[in-house]
């Protein structure tokens, strides 16, 4: 039965909400190594910049500086934590047939 349960498990159910605790935990105003594919390969616009830190501010409830930074921080926001739920109601069912 195990075996059987840890092969069920959707992978996306463990990597949404670990991004999103990682970007609550994150510290937005030290200053490190960017991350963005965009700014690394030398181009000026990225849509996505932002993104990130408007995540962190918006899980902390801080809403005028997340929109600051990225206008869709929050739709974003809610749809991923909408989707892991959406995932768990799923593998709770797929364990319960087990």
């Amino acid at each position: 039965m195990r075996i059987a349960f840890y092969r069920k498990i959707n992978l996306e159910l463990i990597l949404w909400p670990t991004g999103l605790l990682l970007l609550f935990l994150m510290q937005p105003d030290t200053q490190g190594p960017s991350w963005c594919l965009f700014k690394n390969a030398g181009l000026p616009f990225c849509p996505g910049c932002g993104l990130g830190h408007g995540i962190h501010y918006f899980l902390h409830g801080q809403f005028k500086a997340s929109l600051h930074h990225h206008w869709l921080a929050p739709a974003v926001t809610v749809i991923l934590v909408h989707r892991i739920i959406q995932l768990a109601r799923l593998q709770y069912e797929s364990i319960k047939q087990l």
